[in-house]
């Protein structure tokens, strides 16, 4: 296999309150996660997916897969409360070994095809690529409260998002440095020797986190916007 996309489902991520993972909310009628998964299933370049949610939803998620017929799934994992416990379970229960491993969030719905397909050209060239969108507007940076210690110029600076695609070797290495972090949005992804590329992945390529946006994705869908 070439290519394998890891679809995230759990972990405090991916939860929009305690007990309540992103991806089973329902969006236009069905569950979160069925939206990315039906765009996976049509994108060329991936030609497996592994679905990594809690215990709790093992049976939904067995449902879901034989309901919308996704026939490139190869399994699901139960996965860890954070992504770097949940990917360590993946890549130890990989049912082949796969040259490239696409990372994607199930609460991210409408990340667009063409977006995964460039992610993972770009991470066969590179090592690692990451879906990320330029903010138009300058960036102020505040570690210490309200006080601004740097600001960023206009269409500098860039908002990290998923899909995350890599080489099998840099991934492996990632996930093993005690030193890195490798959590929702915005981490130390890779270090040498892999370069890290970014994709623009668009406005549209929001992330669930709760009710607000929610409602903008529902809305979105009712304006035929996705």
């Amino acid at each position: 296999m070439n290519t394998l996309a890891v679809v995230i489902a759990c972990g405090r991520e991916e939860e929009v309150a305690p007990g309540t993972d992103a991806g089973f909310l329902t969006l236009g009628n069905v569950p979160i996660l069925v939206h990315p998964l039906k765009t996976l299933e049509s994108t060329p370049a991936v030609e497996g997916i592994i679905i990594a949610i809690s215990k709790k939803r093992v049976d939904t998620t067995i449902h879901l897969i034989k309901r919308y017929g996704f026939a490139k799934v190869k399994g699901i994992v139960v996965g860890g409360v954070t992504r770097t416990s949940t990917l360590k379970t993946v890549l130890a229960k990989l049912p082949e070994t796969p040259s490239i491993i696409v990372i994607h969030e199930a609460s991210r719905p409408f990340t667009a095809r063409d977006v995964f397909e460039e992610t993972i050209k770009s991470s066969k060239r590179y090592g690692c690529s990451i879906a990320a969108h330029k903010l138009p507007d300058s960036v102020k940076i505040a570690p210490k409260g309200m006080k601004v210690a740097e600001t960023l110029e206009r269409n500098t600076a860039w908002v990290a998002e998923t899909p995350q695609a890599y080489k099998l070797d840099v991934l492996e290495k990632l996930i093993n440095d005690k030193g890195a972090k490798v959590i929702d949005d915005e981490s130390e992804y890779v270090r040498k020797p892999a370069e890290v590329h970014m994709v623009e992945s668009g406005p549209l390529n929001i992330k669930i986190r709760g009710s607000e946006d929610l409602a903008i994705a529902t809305a979105l869908m009712n304006a035929k916007l996705v």
